[in-house]
């Protein structure tokens, strides 16, 4: 099996790491391939399994992690308000400190301010906001 550890691999690689939705044409041009055997390398490290998928990112927006204490039971109605509302990255049911988890992005404080209040009739919160990524 090929390792793929050559510069041509590792230029695919790095290409592919800055932008995902690159074009073959310039994927190529960034490895000295032509558009068809770069797109033929990309094939084979996926087969290989060096590749596994392409990924999506957004631009950064802030993050605010926040834990909420129902207090109620109605774990259903909770859920339906968390599916109505925007901003919502993932929500977990959790066991321990709290019942949920909540990552919201928000790009102005009004947009979380409003959040929370409708938030807040469902029980208590904590929230902790991102101050920067480190990984990921």
């Amino acid at each position: 099996m090929k390792k793929f550890t050559d510069k041509i691999s590792q230029n695919i690689l790095a290409a592919l790491r800055e932008n995902s939705r690159i074009s073959w044409q310039q994927l190529g041009a960034t490895a000295h391939l032509s558009p068809q055997a770069c797109a033929e390398r990309v094939r084979q490290m996926q087969a290989a399994g060096i590749i596994s998928g392409f990924t999506l990112r957004e631009s950064e927006r802030p993050r605010h992690f926040i834990t909420v204490l129902l207090a109620h039971n109605r774990f259903d109605e909770f859920e339906r308000f968390l599916h109505g509302e925007n901003g919502i990255e993932s929500a977990d049911k959790t066991s321990g400190d709290g019942c949920y988890h909540l990552v919201y992005l928000a790009e102005e404080r009004n947009t979380l301010d409003s959040f929370l209040t409708r938030l807040s009739v469902h029980g208590r919160y904590r929230i902790a906001s991102a101050i920067r990524r480190i990984i990921g």
